[in-house]
């Protein structure tokens, strides 16, 4: 077995070294889903920010999450808004047009649920990856009736 040199190992080891230490750093700077903890960049089109009357925020990473904060807090909510799913620019859930059923994998549940900002947009979606338009509290409901 050959030796690797000790400016390779040295620089390898100093490479490890820094990894495991700026990790924890990096990691605790990603904002997680308060459901399930997936790191919220990574589903920044699937994505909700939830607004409660005091004042507080709670961010998902997708619909299947969201479902679970609003059926259980109906009476402290404010309001919610999604993620338009082709800019990922923010917007009222209630306003936007939902797609269920695409050939887009769902986040957190086997039925995708997509959110966009005009019919138009749904629509055309649609045409290439298939689904249905369903409208907000009808994306809720299926995706509650979905977890039982």
């Amino acid at each position: 077995m050959e030796k690797l040199p000790i400016r390779t190992a040295s620089f390898v080891f100093l490479c490890i070294l820094l990894s495991s230490l700026l990790t924890p750093l990096y990691a605790a700077e990603r904002e997680s889903c308060v459901i399930c903890g997936m790191y919220l960049d990574l589903y920044a089109r699937t994505r909700y920010v939830i607004s409660f009357e005091d004042g507080s925020t709670q961010s998902t990473c997708s619909l299947a999450c969201a479902a679970e904060i609003i059926n259980k807090n109906k009476q402290r909510l404010r309001d919610t808004k999604v993620a338009n799913y082709l800019t990922g620019e923010l917007l009222d859930a209630r306003k936007a047009v939902y797609l269920e059923g695409s050939d887009v994998p769902g986040v957190m549940s086997y039925t995708s649920r997509l959110a966009f900002a005009s019919r138009d947009e749904a629509l055309s979606f649609k045409k290439k990856h298939g689904g249905r338009i369903v409208s907000f509290d009808d994306a809720i409901r299926n995706q509650l009736m979905d977890k039982q």
